[in-house]
């Protein structure tokens, strides 16, 4: 039990670390992620309106790719209305450079050094009849052309291709052109963001392990001391309680020897019985949940265990005028305890016996496909599902005076759980109409 309480602790501050780790490196990347397309965004606004002027008039080559400063044939001639022999350099310069003065702008004056694009021309049909490409050395005129296909087919405004960034500007005459920015860069930049929060929260995740794996004893240690302390007390009790109850069950007889039996002497013998089976079942669970108990790793063959636990409740259950039906599956075997399984099947056969009705019959199944299940299901009187998981509680009963007359004393299913868990294995309660009960075992 303080195993599984360790695991569970261990389990739920894992998880919600791992899940508050997910959430930080998953906004870390997504702020990154936007802040990166909207600064890509705006440089191509901003190359879309300069891309023309963007170098310096005079430069034979210009600083962003050979041929002239940006004819859409590549020839190196400007538009006939850009005469940058009658410029004036200061407007030019104000134009120019008006982007990079808005406040939290991602613009800089190197930007129109820095930026690689290509600008596809394309008529109302959305051919294309002019591309220019001199501001970028890594595409060719057939890889521009495969990239313009690529975004009319997707029919967006804006969006990414490849490692580009791109935007369609529409004209008024039903022409539009492509702006398609680089940002292989900024995008070799977030993967490697990503990685390091990836590797840096793995290795995160691995040391808050460590540390956890070894305050998670000392955190437990006072809970399991207080268990300890209960197991120990129920223990001492057991034993202590044993005495005075054999000594009541001894002078019981001896009166009913001495007088005969009577109501009073009857009533004696039956609480006396009743206390016994319940100190018994407490000694029982006890001993399952200590550390140091009988090796549990020998194998032995299930079916044949569980075939000799139900057969010996043929008799009980069919005098009671109830069927039994049973569908065993041969050579199963089992690493475990013997006694323990056969302990187990017991419980739950005269936990069938005392509550099941004779409208259905009682079903014992053992099977094994990729886990090994056992189950034992009948019919029963009306229970509410919301009871079902507190069936295996101690000293828990969903009928009182029913529980009373059929002698339980609420351990029996403690005991089974018990049972189970030692071997690594659950056991469930189910129902699917409130009338009927099926408990599950599986390891």
């Amino acid at each position: 039990m303080i195993r599984k309480l360790r695991n569970n602790f261990i389990r739920v501050m894992l998880l919600s670390l791992l899940i508050v780790m997910i959430l930080l490196i998953g906004i870390i990347n997504v702020v990154y992620l936007i802040n990166f397309q909207d600064q890509a965004y705006e440089t191509i606004d901003f190359v879309e309106e300069n891309y023309l002027r963007m170098r310096l008039p005079g430069e034979a080559g210009g600083p962003m790719g050979m041929g002239g400063p940006g004819a859409m044939n590549g020839t190196g001639q400007l538009p006939e209305e850009d005469d940058w022999e009658d410029r004036d350099d200061e407007d030019f310069e104000d134009h120019l450079f008006s982007g990079f003065r808005r406040d939290g702008s991602a613009l800089t004056p190197d930007t129109r050094y820095e930026t690689s694009f290509f600008v596809v021309s394309l008529d109302a049909d959305g051919s294309v009849t002019e591309m220019d490409h001199s501001y970028i050395a890594s595409v060719s005129e057939e890889d521009i052309d495969a990239y313009a296909k690529e975004i009319l087919a997707s029919g967006k405004e804006q969006g990414r291709a490849d490692y580009f960034m791109y935007k369609v500007f529409d004209s008024d005459d039903g022409t539009s052109k492509i702006v398609a920015v680089s940002c292989y860069q900024q995008l070799r930049q977030f993967r490697l963001l990503l990685s390091i929060c990836i590797l840096a929260g793995f290795l995160y995740m691995a040391a808050v392990f460590a540390l956890v794996w070894l305050m998670s004893r000392r955190i437990t240690k006072p809970v399991e001391e207080s268990i300890q302390k209960q197991r120990q007390f129920i223990t001492d009790a057991g034993h202590e309680l044993k005495t005075p109850i054999t000594i009541i069950k001894a002078n019981n007889e001896v009166l009913q020897m001495q007088n005969g039996s009577n109501q009073w002497t009857q009533s004696i013998e039956n609480q006396t019985r009743r206390l016994s089976s319940l100190v018994q079942s407490l000694l029982e669970l006890s001993r399952l949940n200590e550390k140091d108990i009988v090796d549990i790793s020998k194998e032995f063959d299930l079916s044949k265990t569980v075939s000799e636990a139900v057969e010996s409740f043929r008799v009980p259950i069919e005098s009671d005028g109830k069927v039994l039906e049973t569908a065993i599956e041969e050579g199963i075997r089992f690493k475990g305890s013997k006694d323990e399984m056969y302990r187990l099947v017991s419980l739950l056969m005269d936990n069938a016996r005392k509550y099941s009705t004779d409208r259905e019959p009682v079903r014992v199944t053992l099977n094994k496909h990729h886990r090994i299940t056992l189950t034992v299901s009948n019919s029963c009187e009306h229970i509410e599902q919301e009871k079902l998981d507190r069936l295996f509680e101690r000293f828990y009963r969903t009928d009182e005076s029913r529980s009373r007359k059929t002698g339980g004393n609420g351990i029996g299913l403690s005991v089974v759980q018990a049972i189970v868990e030692r071997h690594n294995g659950t056991v469930t309660a189910s129902s699917s109409d409130g009338t009927s009960i099926q408990f599950t075992a599986v390891f």
